[in-house]
Protein backbone atom coordinates (compact mmCIF):
# COMPACT_ATOMS: atom_id res chain seq x y z
CA UNK A 1 0.00 0.00 0.00
CA UNK A 2 2.76 2.33 1.09
CA UNK A 3 4.34 2.45 -2.34
CA UNK A 4 0.74 3.33 -3.77
CA UNK A 5 0.08 6.23 -1.93
CA UNK A 6 1.07 8.85 -4.54
CA UNK A 7 -0.49 7.29 -7.58
CA UNK A 8 -3.85 6.75 -5.19
CA UNK A 9 -4.00 10.33 -4.31
CA UNK A 10 -5.05 10.87 -8.29
CA UNK A 11 -7.91 8.72 -7.24
CA UNK A 12 -11.47 10.18 -8.39
CA UNK A 13 -15.19 9.28 -8.66
CA UNK A 14 -17.32 9.25 -11.17
CA UNK A 15 -21.85 8.91 -11.26
CA UNK A 16 -23.89 8.19 -14.10
CA UNK A 17 -22.77 11.01 -16.43
CA UNK A 18 -19.43 9.86 -16.00
CA UNK A 19 -18.06 13.33 -14.61
CA UNK A 20 -15.37 12.91 -11.94
CA UNK A 21 -16.81 14.86 -8.75
CA UNK A 22 -13.88 16.31 -6.08
CA UNK A 23 -12.66 13.43 -3.19
CA UNK A 24 -10.79 13.85 -0.32
CA UNK A 25 -8.82 10.61 0.73
CA UNK A 26 -7.33 9.33 3.63
CA UNK A 27 -4.73 6.26 4.49
CA UNK A 28 -5.30 5.18 8.08
CA UNK A 29 -4.49 1.12 9.11
CA UNK A 30 -3.93 -0.03 5.98
CA UNK A 31 -7.26 1.70 4.14
CA UNK A 32 -8.32 4.11 1.90
CA UNK A 33 -11.28 5.90 2.90
CA UNK A 34 -13.09 8.43 0.14
CA UNK A 35 -15.10 11.46 0.88
CA UNK A 36 -17.31 13.08 -1.46
CA UNK A 37 -20.59 15.75 -0.99
CA UNK A 38 -22.97 13.20 -2.79
CA UNK A 39 -23.79 9.86 -1.09
CA UNK A 40 -24.92 8.22 -4.05
CA UNK A 41 -23.08 5.16 -5.94
CA UNK A 42 -20.32 5.64 -8.21
CA UNK A 43 -17.07 4.00 -9.62
CA UNK A 44 -13.59 4.51 -8.10
CA UNK A 45 -10.98 5.19 -10.55
CA UNK A 46 -7.47 4.71 -9.20
CA UNK A 47 -3.92 4.39 -10.98
CA UNK A 48 -3.00 0.83 -10.44
CA UNK A 49 -0.06 -1.67 -11.91
CA UNK A 50 -0.59 -4.01 -14.14
CA UNK A 51 1.51 -6.86 -16.01
CA UNK A 52 2.52 -5.44 -19.40
CA UNK A 53 0.16 -2.31 -18.95
CA UNK A 54 2.10 -0.14 -16.78
CA UNK A 55 0.32 2.09 -13.92
CA UNK A 56 -3.16 3.10 -15.93
CA UNK A 57 -6.22 4.03 -14.45
CA UNK A 58 -8.63 1.46 -13.96
CA UNK A 59 -12.23 1.58 -12.29
CA UNK A 60 -13.98 -0.21 -9.86
CA UNK A 61 -17.80 -1.58 -10.90
CA UNK A 62 -20.42 0.75 -9.08
CA UNK A 63 -20.01 0.56 -5.33
CA UNK A 64 -22.50 2.37 -2.41
CA UNK A 65 -21.51 3.80 -0.10
CA UNK A 66 -21.15 1.59 3.05
CA UNK A 67 -19.11 1.66 6.07
CA UNK A 68 -17.58 -1.82 5.86
CA UNK A 69 -14.12 -1.74 3.51
CA UNK A 70 -14.44 -2.60 -0.13
CA UNK A 71 -11.26 -4.82 -1.06
CA UNK A 72 -9.96 -2.60 -3.45
CA UNK A 73 -8.28 -5.21 -6.14
CA UNK A 74 -11.71 -7.40 -6.43
CA UNK A 75 -13.82 -4.45 -7.35
CA UNK A 76 -11.01 -2.99 -9.94
CA UNK A 77 -10.95 -6.57 -11.02
CA UNK A 78 -14.78 -6.82 -11.28
CA UNK A 79 -14.67 -2.96 -12.80
CA UNK A 80 -12.67 -4.25 -15.80
CA UNK A 81 -14.49 -7.55 -16.68
CA UNK A 82 -17.93 -5.89 -16.44
CA UNK A 83 -16.75 -2.91 -19.02
CA UNK A 84 -15.14 -5.49 -21.37
CA UNK A 85 -17.94 -7.99 -21.34
CA UNK A 86 -20.41 -5.41 -21.62
CA UNK A 87 -18.65 -3.93 -24.51
CA UNK A 88 -18.00 -7.24 -26.24
CA UNK A 89 -21.61 -7.96 -26.00
CA UNK A 90 -22.70 -4.50 -27.47
CA UNK A 91 -20.08 -5.53 -30.33
CA UNK A 92 -20.88 -8.88 -31.23
CA UNK A 93 -24.60 -7.97 -31.32
CA UNK A 94 -23.42 -5.67 -34.51
CA UNK A 95 -21.92 -8.43 -35.81
CA UNK A 96 -18.67 -8.54 -34.73
CA UNK A 97 -16.66 -11.49 -34.83
CA UNK A 98 -14.57 -13.17 -32.07
CA UNK A 99 -11.53 -15.12 -32.41
CA UNK A 100 -10.77 -18.00 -29.55
CA UNK A 101 -7.74 -15.86 -28.42
CA UNK A 102 -10.01 -13.44 -27.45
CA UNK A 103 -12.78 -16.09 -25.82
CA UNK A 104 -9.53 -17.85 -23.61
CA UNK A 105 -8.38 -14.39 -22.76
CA UNK A 106 -12.13 -13.43 -21.24
CA UNK A 107 -12.06 -17.16 -19.41
CA UNK A 108 -8.94 -16.75 -17.88
CA UNK A 109 -10.35 -13.14 -16.41
CA UNK A 110 -13.50 -14.59 -15.41
CA UNK A 111 -11.87 -17.82 -13.45
CA UNK A 112 -9.19 -15.06 -12.06
CA UNK A 113 -12.05 -12.91 -10.63
CA UNK A 114 -13.82 -16.17 -9.38
CA UNK A 115 -10.90 -17.48 -7.22
CA UNK A 116 -10.40 -13.73 -6.02
CA UNK A 117 -13.91 -13.38 -4.90
CA UNK A 118 -13.48 -16.57 -3.08
CA UNK A 119 -10.34 -16.24 -1.31
CA UNK A 120 -12.08 -13.59 1.04
CA UNK A 121 -10.19 -15.10 4.13
CA UNK A 122 -6.51 -15.25 2.28
CA UNK A 123 -5.89 -11.76 1.24
CA UNK A 124 -3.08 -12.55 -0.36
CA UNK A 125 -4.13 -15.44 -2.51
CA UNK A 126 -7.21 -12.19 -2.84
CA UNK A 127 -4.80 -10.16 -4.96
CA UNK A 128 -2.74 -12.78 -6.78
CA UNK A 129 -6.17 -13.84 -8.57
CA UNK A 130 -7.46 -10.14 -8.70
CA UNK A 131 -3.89 -9.35 -10.33
CA UNK A 132 -4.26 -12.14 -12.62
CA UNK A 133 -8.03 -10.90 -13.76
CA UNK A 134 -7.19 -7.65 -14.51
CA UNK A 135 -4.07 -8.98 -16.96
CA UNK A 136 -6.55 -11.35 -18.52
CA UNK A 137 -9.52 -8.60 -18.89
CA UNK A 138 -6.65 -5.99 -20.12
CA UNK A 139 -5.26 -8.51 -23.02
CA UNK A 140 -9.27 -8.99 -23.57
CA UNK A 141 -9.97 -5.60 -23.95
CA UNK A 142 -6.74 -5.15 -26.44
CA UNK A 143 -7.57 -7.78 -28.47
CA UNK A 144 -11.70 -7.11 -28.76
CA UNK A 145 -10.43 -3.63 -29.48
CA UNK A 146 -8.31 -4.55 -32.17
CA UNK A 147 -10.33 -7.35 -33.55
CA UNK A 148 -13.02 -4.31 -33.99
CA UNK A 149 -10.42 -1.82 -35.79
CA UNK A 150 -9.35 -4.35 -37.87
CA UNK A 151 -12.90 -5.04 -39.02
CA UNK A 152 -14.21 -1.29 -39.20
CA UNK A 153 -11.70 -0.99 -41.25
CA UNK A 154 -12.31 -3.38 -43.48
CA UNK A 155 -15.99 -2.35 -43.81
CA UNK A 156 -15.50 0.73 -44.32
CA UNK A 157 -12.64 0.35 -47.19
CA UNK A 158 -14.86 -1.84 -49.05
CA UNK A 159 -18.13 0.57 -48.82
CA UNK A 160 -15.84 3.27 -49.66
CA UNK A 161 -12.24 2.66 -51.16
CA UNK A 162 -9.42 4.71 -49.04
CA UNK A 163 -10.89 6.77 -46.03
CA UNK A 164 -11.25 10.81 -46.89
CA UNK A 165 -10.42 11.01 -43.36
CA UNK A 166 -7.40 13.84 -42.55
CA UNK A 167 -4.03 12.10 -41.16
CA UNK A 168 -2.19 15.35 -40.28
CA UNK A 169 0.72 16.46 -38.56
CA UNK A 170 0.84 19.28 -36.23
CA UNK A 171 3.52 22.34 -38.48
CA UNK A 172 4.28 25.29 -35.92
CA UNK A 173 7.69 26.15 -37.33
CA UNK A 174 9.21 27.02 -40.55
CA UNK A 175 8.54 24.08 -42.81
CA UNK A 176 12.13 24.68 -44.49
CA UNK A 177 13.61 24.41 -41.47
CA UNK A 178 12.22 21.99 -39.68
CA UNK A 179 13.64 17.62 -40.83
CA UNK A 180 11.53 15.34 -42.51
CA UNK A 181 8.82 18.22 -44.11
CA UNK A 182 10.05 17.16 -47.01
CA UNK A 183 8.57 13.70 -46.90
CA UNK A 184 5.16 14.39 -45.16
CA UNK A 185 2.74 14.31 -48.79
CA UNK A 186 4.02 10.42 -48.12
CA UNK A 187 2.51 10.06 -44.95
CA UNK A 188 0.10 12.98 -44.43
CA UNK A 189 -2.56 14.24 -46.46
CA UNK A 190 -3.55 17.22 -43.89
CA UNK A 191 -1.68 19.52 -42.24
CA UNK A 192 -2.50 21.18 -39.32
CA UNK A 193 -0.66 24.51 -39.66
CA UNK A 194 0.23 26.20 -35.41
CA UNK A 195 -1.16 29.67 -35.30
CA UNK A 196 0.32 30.52 -32.12
CA UNK A 197 -0.65 33.84 -30.41
CA UNK A 198 2.68 34.00 -28.69
CA UNK A 199 4.31 33.76 -32.21
CA UNK A 200 2.77 35.90 -33.95
CA UNK A 201 1.57 38.70 -31.63
CA UNK A 202 4.84 39.21 -29.93
CA UNK A 203 4.18 42.57 -28.91
CA UNK A 204 0.67 44.26 -27.90
CA UNK A 205 -1.45 45.39 -30.64
CA UNK A 206 1.33 43.98 -33.52
CA UNK A 207 0.96 40.97 -35.57
CA UNK A 208 3.63 39.15 -37.42
CA UNK A 209 1.45 37.17 -40.57
CA UNK A 210 5.16 36.43 -42.26
CA UNK A 211 5.68 32.49 -39.89
CA UNK A 212 1.72 31.83 -40.65
CA UNK A 213 1.81 32.98 -44.49
CA UNK A 214 5.02 30.61 -45.10
CA UNK A 215 3.28 27.89 -43.56
CA UNK A 216 0.36 28.09 -45.47
CA UNK A 217 1.93 28.62 -48.76
CA UNK A 218 4.38 25.33 -48.08
CA UNK A 219 0.51 23.46 -47.38
CA UNK A 220 -0.57 24.89 -50.46
CA UNK A 221 2.66 23.55 -52.75
CA UNK A 222 2.02 20.05 -51.36
CA UNK A 223 -1.52 19.94 -51.50
CA UNK A 224 -2.01 19.15 -47.99
CA UNK A 225 -5.72 19.76 -46.32
CA UNK A 226 -5.43 22.56 -43.93
CA UNK A 227 -6.69 23.07 -40.64
CA UNK A 228 -5.24 25.98 -38.51
CA UNK A 229 -4.66 27.21 -34.96
CA UNK A 230 -5.52 27.14 -32.06
CA UNK A 231 -6.03 30.66 -31.94
CA UNK A 232 -5.99 30.92 -28.52
CA UNK A 233 -4.44 28.48 -26.17
CA UNK A 234 -4.96 28.45 -21.95
CA UNK A 235 -1.55 27.01 -21.60
CA UNK A 236 1.38 29.34 -20.38
CA UNK A 237 4.01 28.75 -22.94
CA UNK A 238 1.38 29.93 -25.89
CA UNK A 239 0.10 32.81 -24.29
CA UNK A 240 2.19 36.06 -25.14
CA UNK A 241 4.59 37.50 -22.40
CA UNK A 242 2.47 41.25 -22.48
CA UNK A 243 -0.78 39.35 -21.77
CA UNK A 244 0.32 38.62 -18.22
CA UNK A 245 -0.02 42.43 -17.31
CA UNK A 246 -3.53 42.34 -17.20
CA UNK A 247 -3.62 39.02 -15.23
CA UNK A 248 -7.06 38.99 -13.41
CA UNK A 249 -8.71 41.45 -15.78
CA UNK A 250 -11.15 39.90 -18.00
CA UNK A 251 -12.77 42.45 -19.83
CA UNK A 252 -9.34 43.69 -21.28
CA UNK A 253 -8.11 40.14 -21.35
CA UNK A 254 -11.22 39.34 -23.51
CA UNK A 255 -10.70 42.20 -25.72
CA UNK A 256 -7.33 41.28 -26.42
CA UNK A 257 -8.44 37.66 -27.60
CA UNK A 258 -11.28 39.41 -29.72
CA UNK A 259 -9.20 41.50 -31.26
CA UNK A 260 -6.35 39.00 -32.51
CA UNK A 261 -9.14 36.11 -33.52
CA UNK A 262 -10.90 38.69 -35.79
CA UNK A 263 -7.40 40.42 -37.28
CA UNK A 264 -6.58 36.67 -37.89
CA UNK A 265 -9.80 34.87 -39.53
CA UNK A 266 -10.46 38.06 -41.55
CA UNK A 267 -6.78 37.66 -42.60
CA UNK A 268 -7.05 34.50 -44.26
CA UNK A 269 -10.85 35.02 -45.02
CA UNK A 270 -11.82 32.21 -47.38
CA UNK A 271 -8.20 30.87 -47.26
CA UNK A 272 -8.43 28.56 -44.14
CA UNK A 273 -11.53 26.18 -44.25
CA UNK A 274 -11.22 24.92 -41.03
CA UNK A 275 -9.85 27.14 -37.83
CA UNK A 276 -9.19 25.22 -34.10
CA UNK A 277 -10.52 28.61 -32.30
CA UNK A 278 -10.00 28.33 -28.71
CA UNK A 279 -8.14 25.24 -26.88
CA UNK A 280 -7.89 23.96 -23.27
CA UNK A 281 -10.84 26.18 -21.74
CA UNK A 282 -11.92 25.69 -18.16
CA UNK A 283 -9.52 23.41 -17.45
CA UNK A 284 -7.25 24.69 -15.13
CA UNK A 285 -6.62 28.33 -13.70
CA UNK A 286 -4.75 30.51 -15.40
CA UNK A 287 -4.50 34.49 -15.98
CA UNK A 288 -6.50 35.09 -13.00
CA UNK A 289 -9.66 33.62 -14.51
CA UNK A 290 -12.29 32.11 -13.28
CA UNK A 291 -14.02 29.05 -15.05
CA UNK A 292 -17.13 31.32 -15.79
CA UNK A 293 -14.71 33.81 -17.15
CA UNK A 294 -12.53 31.36 -19.58
CA UNK A 295 -16.03 29.86 -21.22
CA UNK A 296 -17.33 33.82 -21.81
CA UNK A 297 -14.19 34.69 -23.30
CA UNK A 298 -13.94 31.18 -25.36
CA UNK A 299 -17.72 31.94 -26.46
CA UNK A 300 -16.77 35.27 -27.69
CA UNK A 301 -13.77 34.11 -29.48
CA UNK A 302 -16.07 31.69 -31.41
CA UNK A 303 -18.71 34.42 -32.31
CA UNK A 304 -15.93 36.61 -33.62
CA UNK A 305 -14.81 33.85 -35.80
CA UNK A 306 -17.64 33.40 -37.29
CA UNK A 307 -18.19 36.65 -38.11
CA UNK A 308 -15.47 37.62 -39.96
CA UNK A 309 -15.43 34.51 -41.80
CA UNK A 310 -19.09 32.78 -42.39
CA UNK A 311 -18.07 30.65 -44.65
CA UNK A 312 -15.59 28.90 -42.37
CA UNK A 313 -15.81 26.00 -39.84
CA UNK A 314 -14.80 26.60 -36.03
CA UNK A 315 -13.92 24.15 -33.61
CA UNK A 316 -12.64 24.69 -29.81
CA UNK A 317 -10.41 22.15 -28.11
CA UNK A 318 -9.97 20.11 -24.82
CA UNK A 319 -7.47 18.36 -23.13
CA UNK A 320 -7.00 15.75 -20.45
CA UNK A 321 -10.74 14.20 -21.66
CA UNK A 322 -11.22 12.01 -18.97
CA UNK A 323 -11.40 14.60 -16.85
CA UNK A 324 -9.50 13.20 -14.04
CA UNK A 325 -8.07 16.51 -13.02
CA UNK A 326 -11.61 17.68 -11.46
CA UNK A 327 -11.69 15.64 -8.40
CA UNK A 328 -8.78 18.19 -7.34
CA UNK A 329 -10.24 21.46 -8.86
CA UNK A 330 -13.06 23.56 -7.65
CA UNK A 331 -13.68 23.88 -11.68
CA UNK A 332 -17.29 21.99 -11.91
CA UNK A 333 -18.44 21.61 -15.71
CA UNK A 334 -15.52 19.06 -16.99
CA UNK A 335 -14.71 18.81 -20.32
CA UNK A 336 -17.33 16.93 -21.67
CA UNK A 337 -19.79 18.95 -20.02
CA UNK A 338 -18.20 22.53 -21.76
CA UNK A 339 -18.44 21.06 -24.87
CA UNK A 340 -22.07 20.46 -24.37
CA UNK A 341 -22.71 23.79 -23.44
CA UNK A 342 -21.08 25.64 -26.08
CA UNK A 343 -22.65 23.52 -28.50
CA UNK A 344 -26.43 23.91 -27.35
CA UNK A 345 -25.50 27.66 -27.17
CA UNK A 346 -25.84 28.02 -30.98
CA UNK A 347 -22.35 29.78 -31.44
CA UNK A 348 -21.73 27.72 -34.61
CA UNK A 349 -18.88 25.33 -33.10
CA UNK A 350 -18.67 22.73 -36.20
CA UNK A 351 -16.84 19.80 -34.33
CA UNK A 352 -14.66 19.02 -31.16
CA UNK A 353 -10.93 18.95 -30.93
CA UNK A 354 -9.66 15.96 -28.14
CA UNK A 355 -6.21 16.12 -26.90
CA UNK A 356 -4.89 12.82 -25.95
CA UNK A 357 -0.98 12.74 -24.56
CA UNK A 358 -1.10 9.77 -22.26
CA UNK A 359 1.74 8.94 -19.82
CA UNK A 360 2.82 12.71 -19.27
CA UNK A 361 2.20 14.87 -16.45
CA UNK A 362 -0.14 18.09 -16.52
CA UNK A 363 -1.60 19.09 -19.10
CA UNK A 364 -1.48 15.58 -20.26
CA UNK A 365 -3.55 12.29 -19.44
CA UNK A 366 -2.57 9.45 -16.94
CA UNK A 367 -2.24 6.18 -18.77
CA UNK A 368 -5.01 4.43 -20.23
CA UNK A 369 -5.17 1.73 -22.46
CA UNK A 370 -6.60 1.29 -25.97
CA UNK A 371 -10.07 -0.24 -25.09
CA UNK A 372 -10.67 2.67 -22.77
CA UNK A 373 -9.49 5.25 -25.64
CA UNK A 374 -12.48 3.63 -27.71
CA UNK A 375 -14.93 4.17 -25.08
CA UNK A 376 -13.78 7.63 -24.47
CA UNK A 377 -14.54 8.58 -28.33
CA UNK A 378 -17.67 6.77 -28.48
CA UNK A 379 -18.90 8.87 -25.73
CA UNK A 380 -17.78 12.17 -26.73
CA UNK A 381 -19.16 11.12 -30.36
CA UNK A 382 -22.84 11.46 -28.12
CA UNK A 383 -22.07 15.02 -28.78
CA UNK A 384 -23.48 14.54 -32.49
CA UNK A 385 -20.34 16.59 -33.76
CA UNK A 386 -17.53 15.13 -35.55
CA UNK A 387 -14.17 14.87 -33.34
CA UNK A 388 -10.60 16.06 -34.12
CA UNK A 389 -8.21 13.80 -32.68
CA UNK A 390 -4.75 15.05 -31.38
CA UNK A 391 -2.53 12.67 -30.30
CA UNK A 392 1.24 12.86 -28.93
CA UNK A 393 3.20 9.89 -27.86
CA UNK A 394 6.99 9.70 -25.99
CA UNK A 395 9.76 8.25 -27.50
CA UNK A 396 12.30 8.80 -24.74
CA UNK A 397 12.66 10.26 -21.34
CA UNK A 398 14.69 13.01 -19.08
CA UNK A 399 15.09 16.34 -20.21
CA UNK A 400 13.81 18.11 -24.13
CA UNK A 401 15.20 21.53 -24.51
CA UNK A 402 12.78 22.40 -27.17
CA UNK A 403 9.49 21.18 -25.39
CA UNK A 404 7.31 22.62 -22.85
CA UNK A 405 9.80 22.65 -20.00
CA UNK A 406 6.85 22.09 -17.59
CA UNK A 407 5.61 19.00 -19.00
CA UNK A 408 7.44 15.56 -18.41
CA UNK A 409 7.08 11.90 -19.37
CA UNK A 410 6.10 10.09 -16.35
CA UNK A 411 8.17 7.24 -16.29
CA UNK A 412 6.27 5.11 -13.56
CA UNK A 413 2.88 4.80 -15.65
CA UNK A 414 4.79 3.27 -18.65
CA UNK A 415 5.73 -0.65 -18.77
CA UNK A 416 8.65 0.24 -19.82
CA UNK A 417 10.75 3.26 -19.71
CA UNK A 418 9.03 5.13 -23.22
CA UNK A 419 11.45 4.56 -26.12
CA UNK A 420 11.11 4.33 -30.35
CA UNK A 421 9.53 1.28 -30.39
CA UNK A 422 7.18 2.12 -27.91
CA UNK A 423 5.66 4.88 -29.79
CA UNK A 424 5.99 3.03 -32.71
CA UNK A 425 3.47 0.56 -30.74
CA UNK A 426 1.65 2.57 -28.96
CA UNK A 427 0.95 5.85 -31.59
CA UNK A 428 0.29 3.11 -34.69
CA UNK A 429 -2.88 1.70 -32.91
CA UNK A 430 -4.19 4.99 -31.71
CA UNK A 431 -3.46 7.00 -34.44
CA UNK A 432 -5.46 3.71 -36.27
CA UNK A 433 -8.12 3.70 -34.05
CA UNK A 434 -9.00 7.43 -34.32
CA UNK A 435 -8.96 6.52 -37.87
CA UNK A 436 -11.42 3.52 -37.75
CA UNK A 437 -14.18 5.42 -35.71
CA UNK A 438 -16.42 6.91 -38.50
CA UNK A 439 -17.15 10.58 -36.43
CA UNK A 440 -13.52 11.13 -36.35
CA UNK A 441 -13.07 13.60 -39.02
CA UNK A 442 -8.74 14.36 -38.60
CA UNK A 443 -6.40 12.76 -36.69
CA UNK A 444 -3.11 14.78 -36.07
CA UNK A 445 0.07 13.80 -34.47
CA UNK A 446 1.07 17.00 -32.33
CA UNK A 447 4.77 16.81 -32.76
CA UNK A 448 7.00 16.80 -35.85
CA UNK A 449 10.20 17.32 -35.21
CA UNK A 450 12.42 16.89 -31.47
CA UNK A 451 14.42 19.96 -32.79
CA UNK A 452 11.65 22.31 -32.94
CA UNK A 453 9.68 23.55 -30.74
CA UNK A 454 6.60 21.50 -29.18
CA UNK A 455 4.46 20.55 -26.24
CA UNK A 456 5.45 17.47 -25.51
CA UNK A 457 8.81 15.93 -24.43
CA UNK A 458 10.04 13.38 -27.41
CA UNK A 459 7.50 13.36 -29.39
CA UNK A 460 8.22 14.65 -32.65
CA UNK A 461 8.33 11.95 -35.66
CA UNK A 462 11.73 13.16 -36.19
CA UNK A 463 15.14 12.54 -34.56
CA UNK A 464 17.38 15.53 -33.43
CA UNK A 465 19.87 14.81 -36.81
CA UNK A 466 16.21 15.05 -39.08
CA UNK A 467 16.19 10.99 -39.39
CA UNK A 468 12.79 9.80 -39.44
CA UNK A 469 11.34 7.17 -36.39
CA UNK A 470 10.10 4.20 -36.89
CA UNK A 471 6.37 5.58 -36.61
CA UNK A 472 6.73 7.44 -39.53
CA UNK A 473 7.77 4.64 -41.87
CA UNK A 474 3.96 3.13 -40.30
CA UNK A 475 2.59 6.28 -41.34
CA UNK A 476 3.93 6.55 -44.36
CA UNK A 477 2.33 2.78 -45.42
CA UNK A 478 -1.03 3.51 -43.91
CA UNK A 479 -1.42 6.47 -45.98
CA UNK A 480 -0.06 4.25 -48.91
CA UNK A 481 -2.71 1.90 -48.47
CA UNK A 482 -5.48 2.96 -46.26
CA UNK A 483 -5.62 6.70 -46.87
CA UNK A 484 -7.16 8.98 -49.83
Amino acid sequence: MARRLPGFRKAYVTGLDRTPARLSVEFRNGLMSCFRETSESGRLFVPWPITGYGTPIVGTATLAERQAPYVLALELARGKLNDVRNQMADWVQLGLRIAPELAAAMSSAHKGFVAAALASDDPDASLAAAQSSLEASSRAGELLTEAYLSQILQNRLAATGKLSTHLGCMLSSDPEKTPGTGQWPTAFNACQVGVSWRQLAPSEGKFRWDQLDARLAWCRKNRLEIEAGPLIEFRPGALPDWIWLWEGDQETIGGFVTEFVRQAVLRYRGKIPHWHVVHRAASQEILGLSEEEQIRITARAIQVARQADPAAQFSIGIDRPWAEWMSSSHFQLGPLHLCDYLLRSDLGISSIAIEIAPGYTTPGSHLRDLFDLSRLLDLYSLLNVPLHLMISVPSGVGPDAHADPSISVDVPQWPSPPDEVLQSNWGARWLALGLAKPFVRSVTWMGACDTQPHVYPHSGLFRADGTPKPLFAWLQSLRKDVIA
